[in-house]
């Protein structure tokens, strides 16, 4: 399996521990990264931007996770990362231009071709980790059956 680079973006240290050791276990191969801010994770992907980013919406400085994808969009970043978005804050936004719409829609048609799935906490790990293999553009591991598809 192809090696590839996460980076996770979230600022509660013990949701990013628990998600890198779920990573860690379906793709041991995977270099795993992470960031607490939105500056960091701006600065971070601009430099060198990981194959997949699981992003957090409410992060710990002034930009949210939804201004990470316009901040990269606006940087020139097209291919990568492909985010996989997670947040506690429910599926309706309660800022943003379109608050009461769900959070993705606050973004425009361009900075959405960033946006490879979204999960509200708490969200199930079998289709959290599958579609990491999803925006990163390879098959999910067999692996995978271990961890139940409710689960």
């Amino acid at each position: 399996m192809a090696k590839k680079r996460v980076l996770i973006v979230e600022d509660h240290k013990e949701n990013a521990d628990a998600i890198a050791d779920f990573i860690r276990f379906i793709y041991p191969e995977w270099v795993i990264e992470f960031v607490g801010t939105g500056k960091g994770a701006i600065e971070m992907s601009v430099k060198d931007p990981a194959d997949v980013m699981v992003l957090d919406i409410a992060l710990a400085d002034d930009v949210n996770g939804l201004e990470v994808i316009k901040k990269m969009w606006e940087s020139g970043l097209r291919e990568k990362p492909r985010v996989v978005v997670i947040t506690a804050l429910g599926n309706k936004a309660f800022r943003g231009p379109r608050p009461g719409r769900p959070w993705v829609e606050q973004l425009n048609e361009q900075e959405k071709v960033l946006v490879s799935c979204f999960f509200e906490k708490p969200y199930g790990w079998h289709a959290f980790l599958k579609s990491l293999a999803t925006a990163a553009n390879i098959e999910p591991p067999e692996k995978l059956n271990l961890i139940p598809e409710n689960e």
